[in-house]
């Protein structure tokens, strides 16, 4: 919910929208707009624009979100048109997505690139949700979110040349899980940061204990799959949120990623079965404790370090980064430890 306080006040910012829409809508006339920044998203500038005009003697109004790149942020480099064409694919694989509009890489026209897609008001759930509290309900939402992500997982990737544009691209490996343990390696490599021996000791696990991956495993990974990742209403997704940390990679990533952060959503029980049958893929609990290892790494770590990085470069004032970045070493030690723990055990 976006409050007064969140409109944004800028008025050369909401000119640049007003004359941008107008350039987008010439049929539009007297058009004008109100624009807030939409809080919660912490890897791009995320705002929504109410907009209204007359065309042909008739009044019409619509609502976009504009998504633009931050001038400085824990993902970058930012390129709107890796979201903008995932947005197409699922769109045109039938999977819930906001309809999109316009991509824009003239940072000319906002001061960053961006792209502008449907403004969704439904709302988005939480675990807690006494409407859960209904085991119909809670079932029913448990098997839409394991069916959604099967069906993410059967996508055909190469078919949609995926692979030119989704990482770990070019970085170098004999598959897909060396490329990425390599590609957050090069991540870390270029931070101007203190060495961080505990991470680079789980690097050196993740290589060591890095399982065998056939050809036939690789899919379209989400890498962000998690419960408060919808919007939701009337007991169904209405549309999938956050799409810049996909890559192509092994489908357990993804359900690792769910039980680290999606509590009794996370792909369990009847879950289970639901997304094998669906998916055709049978979910191995080894490779998943692996993954959620990796995604550790990846997530609470490489994240961590991104905006830490960040703020100390100056290229970032928001402090959103600085809770993003709060005890990134201390997170690596401590997973160290527990897999030190475990491999003793």
């Amino acid at each position: 919910m976006n409050s007064p306080a969140n409109l944004v006040k800028d008025a050369d910012f909401n000119a640049r929208i007003v004359a941008y829409l107008c350039r987008q809508l010439p049929q539009a006339d007297n058009l004008t707009s109100t624009v807030v920044r939409i809080m919660g998203g912490r890897s791009w500038d995320v705002y929504g624009v109410e907009a209204s005009w007359q065309e042909s003697g008739k009044e019409k109004s619509e609502s976009y979100v504009f998504r633009v790149a931050p001038p400085g942020g824990i993902l970058e480099p930012h390129d709107p048109s890796l979201e903008y064409r995932l947005i197409d694919m699922y769109g045109r694989n039938g999977l819930p997505v906001p309809k999109t509009y316009w991509i824009e890489q003239d940072s000319e026209i906002l001061g960053q690139p961006f792209y502008v897609m449907e403004w969704i008001r439904d709302e988005i759930p939480e675990l807690e949700d006494p409407r859960f509290e209904d085991p119909a309900e809670k079932q029913r939402y448990g098997l839409e979110f394991a069916e959604t992500l099967a069906k993410i997982h059967r996508l055909d990737w190469r078919g949609e040349k995926l692979h030119e544009f989704l990482p770990p691209g070019d970085v170098p490996g004999e598959d897909p899980i060396e490329r990425e343990i390599a590609w957050m390696e090069e991540r870390v490599a270029g931070f101007q940061l203190p060495p961080n021996p505990g991470l680079r000791a789980v690097f050196q696990w993740l290589r060591a204990n890095r399982p065998p991956m056939r050809d036939e495993d690789q899919c379209l990974v989400y890498g962000d799959y998690r419960f408060d990742n919808f919007f939701w209403k009337d007991g169904r997704i209405t549309a999938l949120l956050d799409f810049e940390m996909a890559l192509i990679g092994h489908p357990m990533e993804d359900i690792a990623f769910c039980r680290f952060l999606s509590g009794w959503a996370g792909i369990h029980g009847e879950q289970i079965s639901h997304y094998e049958s669906v998916s055709g893929i049978q979910i191995d609990e080894s490779l998943v404790n692996y993954f959620m290892v990796l995604k550790q790494a990846q997530i609470t770590v490489i994240v961590s370090l991104a905006g830490l990085d960040a703020v100390s470069k100056g290229k970032v004032k928001d402090c959103r980064a600085m809770s993003i970045a709060g005890g990134a070493h201390v997170q690596a030690g401590g997973l160290l430890g527990a897999l030190l723990q475990a491999g003793n055990q």
